[in-house]
């Protein structure tokens, strides 16, 4: 009975092994898909190869922002083939099931005839169910619907009073949405001109797990000589964790801070590196080609150019063009 057990226990440890990965400050099982709850998540985090895999096998199980993730990608033909056609299907598919966005979007597309007929009256019908459906939402208390709302009155889908979509917005926000709380921030900051309610805006968006929020907090402690900076020592250390639960965007932020000088970092070349290789191991196309450049100069480690031309490769696969040439 011993042997066995012991038997066991040697094939576990083995299985366990081949499938861990190890970095120069321990190890991490290193599996993308168990980083992220959804297709959307993994795309947000810029893990762009797991986010379309995870969006598809999702979006067959009608999840409705994986099949609105997916009517983006098709749309922008950034890192899928571009085809307005398969873009309508996934956001009518996601707008038949009650998914507001998509609604808005495939509005957008029988605006200008992209995929489907032109038609100024199909395009109001879906501005106004995605309206509507986000509404509902709201009213029923689930902040996605208000952050929704909130973003049709200030990107002009509703004529009516611009303040009401911030009044939407903020009600996403104190219910703790990270991406409402971005939204209110970037209105501030960009349109409204109030930094202080933009870096309040910022700060609640970071604490409720808004990678981009947290890089943009980060920004506003760099740029503004009032902020004490010893109060970014903590975000900071927040953004550490994050970036090695898997937001790929905020390791890539975090490697870029160390290589050049900024008020809450000094140059530190290994570090920069360390979380560059991060940002890349989740597949973060752009991550892989700073990664190489890296191995090619030498900045953090040693210079190796059949490095440098392998992560270059990997940033090509997976959508980034400019690395191609390299």
């Amino acid at each position: 009975m011993k042997s066995k057990i012991l038997l066991f226990l040697i094939i576990f440890f083995v299985l366990v092994s081949s499938c861990a990965r190890f970095s120069s400050k321990g190890a991490y099982l290193y599996i993308p898909e168990l980083y992220h709850k959804s297709g959307v998540e993994a795309y947000n985090n810029g893990n762009i190869t797991v986010a379309v895999r995870l969006a598809r096998a999702a979006c067959d199980n009608y999840s409705l922002d994986d099949c609105n993730l997916l009517g983006k990608l098709y749309r922008e033909g950034k890192y899928l083939d571009k085809n307005d056609n398969m873009a309508a299907s996934y956001f009518n598919k996601g707008c038949i099931n009650k998914n507001g966005y998509s609604c808005l979007y495939l509005g957008d597309m029988y605006n200008i005839g992209a995929g489907v007929p032109q038609s100024d009256k199909k395009r109001d019908e879906y501005y106004m169910q995605g309206v509507d459906i986000f509404m509902q939402y709201c009213n029923d208390n689930i902040s996605s619907g208000c952050r929704g709302l909130g973003e049709s009155y200030i990107l002009g889908y509703v004529e009516d009073p611009y303040e009401e979509g911030i009044n939407y917005l903020k009600k996403a926000c104190s219910k703790k949405d990270g991406a409402a709380c971005l939204i209110l921030a970037d209105y501030y900051f960009y349109r409204a001109d109030n930094k202080s309610e933009a870096f309040t805006y910022y700060e609640t968006s970071c604490s409720n797990h808004s990678t981009e929020g947290c890089m943009k907090l980060l920004d506003m402690y760099n740029r503004d000589k009032t902020k004490d900076i010893k109060k970014a020592s903590p975000i900071i250390s927040k953004a550490d964790k994050m970036c090695k639960s898997g937001a790929a965007n905020l390791c890539l932020y975090l490697g870029d801070m160390y290589r050049n000088y900024s008020r809450v970092s000094k140059i530190n070349p290994e570090k920069s590196f360390d979380y560059v290789r991060y940002s890349c191991e989740f597949n973060q196309p752009y991550g892989c080609k700073v990664l190489g450049d890296m191995y090619a100069t030498g900045f953090g480690v040693k210079e190796n150019d059949g490095s440098a031309k392998s992560y270059y490769s990997k940033s090509c696969s997976l959508g980034y063009s400019a690395a191609c040439n390299n």
